[in-house]
């Protein structure tokens, strides 16, 4: 599925020489049978099911080379950092990031909504009166966040409609920006609609109002190549599990400049340089 440059709906593009069979034989639990007949599982928006590479990756983890990563310099401890690390550097590739410091693991995409949103609200940029634009298609993780950070702040929630085709209305988009309009917090792909939306759009009506912006990518990494840069967005963010990998991770990207002076989400180890009572 692809954007359509002239609209935000989705295209369908012809699976050409797509083998299914092949595909299927790569996820060992598609080899399962429901009442009498071979699983057919639908239900990838809200999270995939695991190919053969990850859990065989998964389960040498645990049985050869598992040990805490940045606390230990024995044999183990510094195998498991490097492959850590080295994932950081796959996902910087992956978003196509400046730098491998503006990867921050995370538990998902909900985690990274509300640590953008804590620390712009401890950080002081979003303030009473300000304003914070979503739109109707989102899901609760972009929607709650910074319904809390409103309430804590004083600033405005405001939401963007859409048609009866479940696009967004970009006209009233560009009304609801407004000079007080401190963040746009979108959906690149809906897990209820199916909206490809036209994010690049987006992100350049907001950069004429000064306005940081924040894309929830959970549904479209699966299944679209994601350019940070290119989209220039200040904030992506997106889970594992929607993306063949394990349940409980995830990964925000953001701007490094940004990340710099954003003040800590959570305090605990390998954090400081030192900790006194």
């Amino acid at each position: 599925m692809q954007a359509n440059p002239q609209s935000s709906a989705p295209v369908a593009v012809p699976a050409a020489g797509l083998d299914v069979e092949r595909i299927r034989a790569d996820f060992p639990i598609l080899a399962r049978e429901v009442n009498g007949q071979p699983l057919a599982y639908l239900d990838n928006a809200a999270s995939a099911q695991k190919p053969q590479q990850v859990l065989t990756a998964l389960n040498r983890c645990y049985r050869e080379e598992y040990a805490n990563v940045h606390r230990g310099v024995h044999y183990l401890s510094e195998r498991a950092t490097t492959a850590y690390e080295q994932a950081r550097d796959k996902v910087q590739r992956f978003v196509n990031a400046a730098s491998r410091r503006e990867i921050v693991f995370v538990r998902g995409t909900t985690e990274a909504i509300n640590l953008v949103a804590h620390c712009l609200g401890q950080q002081g940029r979003v303030r009473e009166g300000d304003e914070i634009l979503v739109t109707q298609m989102e899901h609760h993780s972009n929607i709650v966040p910074w319904q809390l950070l409103c309430q804590r702040t004083g600033a405005r929630l405001r939401y963007v409609p859409i048609d009866d085709r479940g696009e967004l209305i970009r006209e009233e988009y560009e009304k609801r920006l407004g000079p007080r309009t401190r963040l746009v917090a979108a959906v690149h792909v809906s897990n209820a609609l199916g909206t490809v939306n036209d994010v690049e759009w987006l992100v350049r009506r907001a950069r004429d109002r000064n306005a940081l912006v924040l894309l929830d990518g959970a549904q479209a990494v699966p299944h679209v190549p994601v350019d940070v840069r290119a989209l220039d967005c200040d904030f992506y963010a997106f889970s594992g599990h929607k993306l063949f990998g394990p349940t409980g991770i995830g990964v925000l990207y953001g701007k490094e400049s940004l990340l710099e002076d954003m003040p800590p989400f959570q305090g605990g180890g390998d954090m400081s340089k030192k900790v006194t009572m």
